[in-house]
């Protein structure tokens, strides 16, 4: 397959190949597709004829903006007749103007201070589950600290308890050999083992 990718690159990049390597490649169904299609896009690449880009009044597809309705748009008239309407209310009766305008800073100001009262408990509150998760998160990390000692102790002791078994058998082994030994010397006649010495 491998061969067949080196093959397909080179045909791509314009190598000549031979008879039998093309046949090869168009053998597999996989990479005759894509050499159909190769030829194809490049067919179509050879034979692409770019077009000029047709001349049009550009000035006349687009809207004229005015200097005067950009000032004096609807959002300008409804703030000016907005305007209007609060000056005629003041100069119609001043003093229920003033009275009507004093009862909505009053209320605005009971709701603002009503939203302030709310968003001082909603940090408070925020406030007592930061302190409640920081010592769950705490205990968490105390116990799993503790958990981990636990077992590192238990896996030490398991250590030691396999490190003096294992001694105690070497021992056992060792002292097994000495006594083997010690009877084999003890069982000899004197002489023979005298006879063995060298001066």
């Amino acid at each position: 397959m491998a061969n067949l990718n080196s093959l397909f690159t080179a045909w791509l990049e314009g190598e000549s190949l031979t008879d039998e390597q093309i046949e090869l490649l168009q053998a597999n169904a996989e990479y005759a597709l894509m050499m159909n299609n190769a030829s194809k896009w490049q067919q179509q690449s050879q034979e692409y004829k770019t077009v000029p880009v047709p001349h049009w009044d550009r000035e006349s597809s687009m809207p004229k903006v005015q200097k005067s309705h950009l000032f004096f748009g609807s959002g300008m008239w409804a703030m000016a007749a907005s305007i209007a309407l609060c000056a005629w209310l003041f100069m119609s009766n001043p003093q229920q103007g003033n009275q009507q305008l004093l009862e909505q800073v009053a209320k605005q100001t009971n709701l603002l201070e009503s939203q302030q009262k709310q968003i001082d408990q909603l940090q408070n509150i925020l406030t007592a589950q930061n302190q409640v998760q920081q010592q769950h998160m705490y205990q968490l990390a105390k116990e799993a600290i503790k958990t981990g000692r636990i077992e590192r102790q238990e896996d030490i002791a398991s250590v030691l308890a396999y490190i003096k078994t294992q001694r105690a058998q070497d021992q056992a082994y060792l002292r097994m050999q000495l006594n083997d030994l010690a009877e084999q010397v003890d069982g000899r006649p004197l002489p023979t083992v005298a006879n063995n010495v060298e001066y």
